[in-house]
């Protein structure tokens, strides 16, 4: 308990110092653990017929806890009374007290985490909560709300007010528009913000993604000795998933960007992705707890052996699959494939036909075709398609940026160099798994894998107009980490202190080669000559794994190859150092508790993804207007547009602060937005708006304000608020037909009557 209590303690001080206020925070703490964890820890105990680990129990209870708190929410927001959520936890709790039945899922098995396997995780989690500072110091709970570049947060936190109000929810910047996305994430933050009373933008960018990223990081632990049996493996893996990053002997800026990639493909979760992408974040918690049982029904007959229920089991499996399914679109086509893949693979091994993988299989593509036609319009407009090599060609792109490469060389030929440098870099990072021999026909194993190779593949095949074949890789990371960590546990044996110091020593070997060839070789740009210029760091590190891997095969000894996976791992260990140095050292020259705006000014002016006037505005729409109320407003783009330029349509600033449905403020990341790129062969964000009667309408009534324009929206749309931004074009005299309510700088807040 005493790691768990310094844990908690630690997390409560930082949210404390960046604004969190500690009623708030236990007021949060205390909804997830009475509304999530505790019904969600019975229910999985119930389900199974047994306990098992105590921190396996929690930590999974609490994903089920999820899936059943957002499923509820939905139920009660749509018959118009949120707070019937509270169904949920009281039911599970009310029945698992009173029914004789239920009672046993109080009692634990006793089992608990050794002390070092706790304190090596909360080391873990704790660097994830210090390198989340740089998050914390760039989104603030008040103006400014998140750094001028930022489209994703306005658009989170409208989801999030959204899921408040309305169900089904709709796209709030475009009234009418259906929401096609995975949206689970937002209810699950509704329905914490109605219990509790807290605001969701502190939910957003300070509470929620928090338990939902460590929650991860332990499954991923629990996996690792499921798989391997021993207890080290467990934080080994979590170190692996976010920390063994690509080697980079150049020292190559890493820009902590939105998505979290750099030059080449890491597939790094140990950037801001974890809190930019809370979608991902709930849905990798999802996922894990779903493989967790998938690793029970694979090996049914041990479950059997246990005392488990197999039922059980393959009813949390089906509703751990139906929260997937809103969660995050990629994972049930990933888990879909990688069954598939087990099955084709067990059959070619002539291990005979797998029923349970094959069951599995079924029931995961049902539901993937379901959710696909139900949640997400068929698919055919977001989903990703067929083109090789897109996303290091978007590398290429940008190479004499981030590279320093200003050589000659086709885009064609610079992609094909950055997709060599990223598959070397994969062998480095998980090369353990080539160390698990025959075991990786054995199905627990082979579904890890499977998921794995699924999600390199994805990221090399697919395109997608915003970079989202990424998330391939980022999804599929925790579980090649887990074969890697199960390749080296394999060749190592039982760990020993001599045998981890070894190991130890050889990731040090690994991090201070990657050092002398940056001193050596690495500290001039790439030159003139593509191929030798940018891959000779990495050819020399291929070139001493080879030596190593070598020496293993030919005297046979296992040690050695463990010291070999051991020294490529340690290779991307300078990348992480680096990481975490730019947090330290970006903190200790802007302060701790903010970043400067002089730091964070885009090149058109902005401060801010909402500007101060409408943060300001849509704060007093949020307490004065109704919660069915509709707005209007003549901003459309995001950022400050030039002359002839084009309109950035990702505008969700309104929508976000006032918590409200806008009639037309941006249109961006809307399926018919989408429709009408691909019509017009643009990029999505800068396509034209679909429906230009409407625009015309809209913005009609603000240069041209009279009976008839304001009519229009009044009468046909239901328009109660027009927001009129003087920045945004001319605006004519509101005033003389409608009421003035409030002023903010360069905007003016009316009700229409």
């Amino acid at each position: 308990m005493l790691p768990l209590a310094a844990g908690l303690t630690g997390i409560a001080f930082t949210l404390r110092f960046y604004g969190v206020a500690l009623p708030t925070t236990l007021a949060f703490a205390g909804w997830l653990t009475a509304g999530v964890v505790l019904p969600g820890l019975l229910l999985w105990r119930t389900l199974l017929g047994r306990s098992g680990w105590l921190v396996a129990d929690v930590v999974a209870g609490a994903a089920v806890g999820y899936v059943a708190e957002v499923l509820t929410y939905v139920a009660a927001r749509a018959a118009g009374v949120p707070l019937l959520v509270l169904a949920w936890p009281a039911g599970m709790i009310g029945a698992s007290l009173l029914v004789p039945r239920l009672r046993k899922a109080w009692r634990g098995s006793g089992e608990r985490a050794p002390a070092l396997w706790s304190w090596s995780m909360l080391a873990v989690v704790g660097l994830f909560c210090l390198r989340s500072v740089r998050m914390f110091r760039s989104h603030g709970l008040g103006w400014p709300v998140s750094g001028p570049l930022d489209a994703d947060t306005p658009f989170h936190l409208a989801l999030i007010a959204e899921a408040k109000q309305h169900m089904p929810m709709q796209a709030p910047w475009v009234s009418g528009e259906p929401l096609v996305y995975h949206w689970f994430v937002y209810p699950e933050m509704a329905a914490t913000s109605w219990v509790t009373g807290i605001d969701p933008l502190a939910l957003l960018v300070r509470l929620t993604p928090l338990p939902m990223f460590a929650g991860t990081l332990l499954l991923v632990a629990v996996l690792a000795r499921r798989i391997a049996g021993r207890w080290w493996t467990g934080p080994a893996a979590a170190v692996v998933t976010m920390l063994v990053l690509a080697p980079d002997p150049y020292g190559w800026p890493h820009p902590d960007g939105w998505f979290g990639f750099g030059p080449y493909e890491d597939g790094s979760v140990y950037r801001l992705i974890a809190w930019t992408s809370p979608t991902q974040t709930f849905g990798a918690l999802l996922f894990a707890a779903a493989v967790l049982l998938l690793l029970g029904i694979l090996d049914g007959a041990e479950d059997v052996e246990q005392g488990g229920s197999a039922k059980g089991r393959w009813a949390l499996f089906v509703l751990l699959l139906a929260g997937l399914a809103g969660a995050k679109a990629p994972y049930l086509p990933l888990l879909t494939g990688a069954l598939v893949l087990v099955v084709a693979v067990q059959l070619a091994a002539r291990r005979g036909l797998h029923r349970p993988a094959l069951l599995a299989a079924v029931v995961t593509g049902v539901l993937t075709v379901a959710s696909t036609v139900l949640l997400y319009g068929g698919g055919a407009n977001q989903s990703l398609v067929v083109e090789p090599l897109a996303t290091m060609s978007g590398f290429a792109t940008v190479a004499g940026t981030w590279t320093g490469y200003t050589g000659p060389g086709t885009p064609a030929a610079h992609a094909w160099v950055a997709a060599g440098i990223t598959v070397l870099c994969w062998l480095f990072i998980w090369g353990g798994g080539l160390a698990l021999g025959r075991r990786v026909l054995d199905a627990p194993v082979l579904l890890l894998a499977a998921i794995g190779a699924e999600g390199m593949a994805g990221v090399l095949l697919f395109g997608h107009p915003g970079g989202s074949q990424s998330y391939l890789i980022v999804s599929a990371r925790p579980y090649l980490a887990l074969a890697a960590v199960a390749g080296l546990a394999a060749v190592v044996g039982t760990m020993t202190w001599a045998r981890g110091g070894l190991l130890a020593l050889a990731a040090v070997a690994g991090t201070t080669v990657v050092l002398l060839l940056r001193t050596v070789d690495g500290t001039r740009p790439a030159g003139d000559r593509l191929g030798w210029e940018l891959g000779r760091p990495y050819v020399v590190l291929a070139a001493l794994a080879v030596v190593v891997v070598a020496a293993a095969l030919i005297r046979r000894d296992g040690r050695i190859l463990a010291v070999a996976i051991a020294m490529c791992a340690g290779f991307g260990l300078p990348t992480a150092y680096d990481q975490t140095a730019a947090v330290v050292t970006d903190t200790a020259r802007g302060g701790w508790r903010a970043v400067p705006l002089s730091e964070q000014v885009a090149p058109d002016g902005r401060t801010s993804a909402i500007d101060r006037d409408t943060w300001n505005a849509g704060r007093w729409l949020r307490r004065h207007a109704a919660p069915g109320d509709l707005l209007a407003t003549n901003a459309h783009c995001f950022g400050v547009t030039p002359a002839g330029g084009m309109c950035d349509n990702r505008r969700f600033a309104l929508a976000a602060a006032s918590g409200h449905r806008v009639l037309v403020e941006g249109w961006g990341f809307t399926n018919s937005t989408y429709e009408r790129a691909a019509a017009d062969g643009v990029l999505p964000w800068f396509a034209a708006f679909w429906d230009p009667a409407r625009l015309a309408g809209n913005d009609a009534a603000f240069t041209d304000p009279g009976p008839a324009t304001i009519g229009v929206l009044r009468d046909r749309y239901q328009v109660r608020w027009l927001v009129a931004d003087t920045t945004a074009g001319p605006v004519g005299d509101l005033g003389a037909h409608a009421q003035e309510r409030f002023r903010a700088g360069q905007l003016t807040v009316y009700e229409v009557t």
